[in-house]
């Protein structure tokens, strides 16, 4: 995954915990992975957080983690480990493209078709 994301989520998981063990040191860490976060995309992370929404959600199955709605086809068909940061276009949050264990899917069952057949007229025999 992405530092930047990685970094993203630790940081959204310190601000949301109100955990009151050692203050000071969650502070420190706070700033440290604040350092880590380019401006622009800090400034948008703090605007979501302050609005009491998620700043980062995890994508599974094509599905946003913080809005819970089905992301556009082209942004759901990212692969987890892409580098650019993509934003949800429903509730803005970032996006973390989580990989899907192979056995999370369901297995494909094709199931035979039915023939139809047409109804068509068939001889009457007649008894004299």
């Amino acid at each position: 995954m992405n530092a930047l994301l990685e970094s993203m989520q630790s940081l959204q998981r310190l601000l949301r915990s109100d955990s009151p063990a050692d203050p000071v040191a969650r502070d420190k860490e706070i700033a440290v992975l604040r350092t880590r976060v380019p401006a622009p995309v800090l400034a948008h992370f703090d605007r979501l957080i302050k609005q009491g929404r998620k700043g980062v959600a995890e994508v599974h199955h094509g599905v946003c983690g913080a809005c819970h709605l089905k992301l556009p086809g082209f942004l759901a068909a990212i692969r987890p480990g892409h580098e650019k940061l993509a934003l949800c276009e429903h509730c803005g949050a970032y996006l973390v493209f989580v990989p899907e264990p192979a056995e999370a899917l369901p297995p494909v069952v094709y199931a035979p078709r039915k023939r139809r057949y047409r109804a068509t007229a068939m001889p009457v025999a007649v008894a004299s």
